[in-house]
């Protein structure tokens, strides 16, 4: 049944989605002769500052990994410090790879960036500048929304949303013209989820903050944002839940997600060649958010249907 009505939906549309399509290969082709990041030439990170937040484990962590290894000077952030010194060390260990620079690191809660915090991160760096600022601190939850307490609405927003604005506004000015701010969003950045309302929220705000800061900064400054599927990371165990200070459980799609480092590695490539947003995630959800575009009220039905089964969700009378 649903397929005959996605069937009927691409019969009624189908020269839309043709239009669309060589659109977007003409946009594509256009934009190596267009004004713009294509004029930078390609991102060398060696010896550049590399600030990452969020360092102590998952993402940032093989971030911070995959930074040092190409020559940066890395400097790592996160509220867990005996993570990073071991971290900093296991840098300085790493075989077959001739990187000078010492890793530093520094105490950060994204929640509370006091002013001691912005004197501790201004205190590292080596030439008053930065060139690659990583966002990358963050939490998720779970609940649906019509039992979800506001303090979970406001923790994620603090940590998710706030955090990297306040830090993005403290450390802008010291990003070098050729530098570039990464952010890591999330694929429920551009299409909401049931049971995640306060974390696709997030998402969506700190999407647009970008974006805005995009249009304002003009095509010569480099932001990249990087919209993530499920990843095997500890972010769906230390989820918040219907009470602000419980944590959830990893679900079968985080432990199935893509591992770190790949997910590193993809970053940093589209990070030197100068790419404004990549979607690490399967082919299905990079059509779910065209299929948000084009027709809304099918993947609604969707995803309502594939959330019926959440211990979160409550049957309708």
């Amino acid at each position: 049944m649903l397929w005959d009505h996605f069937l009927q939906i691409l019969k009624n549309y189908w020269p839309h989605v043709v239009l669309l399509a060589g659109s977007y290969f003409l946009l594509r082709k256009s934009y190596y002769f267009a004004l713009g990041l294509n004029r930078f030439k390609k991102l060398s990170l060696l010896n550049r500052v590399v600030v990452i937040t969020g360092a102590s484990s998952g993402l940032g962590k093989q971030l911070a990994i995959k930074c040092y290894c190409e020559g940066a000077k890395v400097i790592l952030l996160a509220r867990r410090v005996e993570e990073l010194k071991k971290l900093c060390e296991q840098l300085k260990e790493t075989t077959g790879v001739n990187n000078k620079n010492e890793p530093m690191y520094a105490y950060l809660d994204i929640n509370n960036i006091d002013q001691a915090a912005e004197r501790a991160i201004l205190s590292l760096l080596p030439s008053g500048k930065i060139d690659v600022l990583f966002n990358n601190a963050g939490i998720s939850m779970r609940g649906n929304c019509e039992d979800t307490p506001i303090e979970v609405h406001r923790k994620v927003l603090e940590t998710n949303y706030f955090g990297p604005v306040f830090l993005t506004q403290l450390l802008l000015d010291k990003i070098s013209s050729d530098g570039a701010i990464v952010v890591t969003n999330s694929i429920q950045g551009k299409l909401a989820v049931p049971y995640r309302s306060a974390y696709s929220a997030s998402k969506h705000a700190v999407q647009a903050f970008f974006d805005s800061l995009r249009c304002e900064k003009g095509p010569d400054f480099h932001i990249l944002s990087i919209f993530a599927g499920y990843m095997r990371t500890d972010l769906g165990r230390n989820a918040l839940t219907l009470q602000p200070k419980s944590k959830a459980a990893n679900d079968l799609d985080q432990m199935n997600g893509i591992d770190p480092s790949v997910a590193a590695n993809m970053i940093y490539k589209a990070l030197i060649n100068r790419k404004t947003e990549l979607t690490i995630a399967p082919l299905t959800y990079k059509f779910a958010i065209f299929l948000r575009w084009l027709c809304p009220d099918l993947i609604f039905y969707i995803l309502y249907k594939r959330s019926a089964g959440s211990p979160f969700a409550k049957k309708n009378e």
